[in-house]
C-alpha cells in the first residue's frame, strides 16, 4: 500500500472514532446554581397586593412579575410571590409568560425560584410545565425539574429536567426523556 492510502485510512479512522466518542459519551447532569438559603424575620416583611416588580436594562424591560400577593423582606430585600403571573421579554419582541403557585426573587443574584404548577408559554407557541423551575438571571436561562413536559407545534417531550434559553427556542431535556411527534402525551 502506498503511504497516501495508509494516511487516508488513518485519518478516516481517527475522524470516525472522534465522532463516535462525541455522540456516545456520557454528559454530566445539568446542575444549575443551588438556591441561596435565605432566612426570614416575619416582622421585617412588607406585604403588597395588586402590584408587580420589573427589571429594566438600558430602558428595556427584561421581565415583570406580578402576583395575588407579594411579600418583601426589608432586611434581605427578598421578594416572595403568591399566585405568580410574570413575563420575560426577548430582544426580538417576543415574550414568555410564566405562572406558578409561588416564587422567590433573590435580588443579589436576580435568580427566581418558581414552585408549584409552573407553566411557561412563549409567543411562538412553545410551552413547558414543571413542578419546579428556576430562572438564572445572569445566564438568562430556565431550569425545570419534576416531571417536565415541553411542547412545540406537534412535538411533545417529557423528562425529569429541562434547561432552556430565555425564549424556549433551544431546550435540553434529561432524565428518561421521551419525544412524541404528532400528538400529545397523556
Amino acid at each position: 500500500m502506498k503511504k497516501s492510502s495508509i494516511l487516508a485510512i488513518a485519518v478516516t479512522l481517527l475522524l470516525l472514532s472522534g465522532g463516535l466518542y462525541y455522540f456516545l459519551r456520557e454528559e454530566p447532569p445539568m446542575t444549575p446554581n443551588p438556591p441561596r438559603k435565605i432566612t426570614s424575620d416575619p416582622e421585617a416583611e412588607v406585604s403588597f397586593s395588586g402590584t408587580s416588580i420589573a427589571e429594566e436594562q438600558n430602558g428595556t424591560k427584561l421581565w415583570e412579575l406580578g402576583a395575588d400577593r407579594i411579600t418583601v423582606n426589608q432586611t434581605t430585600k427578598t421578594a416572595r410571590f403568591y399566585g405568580l403571573k410574570g413575563s420575560f421579554y426577548q430582544e426580538n419582541g417576543s415574550k414568555v409568560d410564566v405562572t406558578a403557585r409561588e416564587a422567590t426573587l433573590d435580588p443579589a443574584t436576580k435568580n427566581i425560584s418558581l414552585n408549584g404548577d409552573v407553566r411557561a408559554v412563549s409567543t411562538e407557541g412553545a410551552v413547558f410545565t414543571a413542578a419546579q423551575a428556576r430562572w438564572e438571571g445572569t445566564q438568562k436561562r430556565f431550569f425545570g425539574t419534576g416531571g417536565i413536559t415541553f411542547t412545540r407545534e406537534d412535538v411533545v417531550i417529557t423528562g425529569a429536567a429541562i434547561e432552556s434559553d430565555a425564549g424556549l427556542e433551544k431546550v435540553k431535556v434529561q432524565g428518561q426523556a421521551r419525544a412524541l411527534k404528532g400528538g400529545l402525551i397523556p
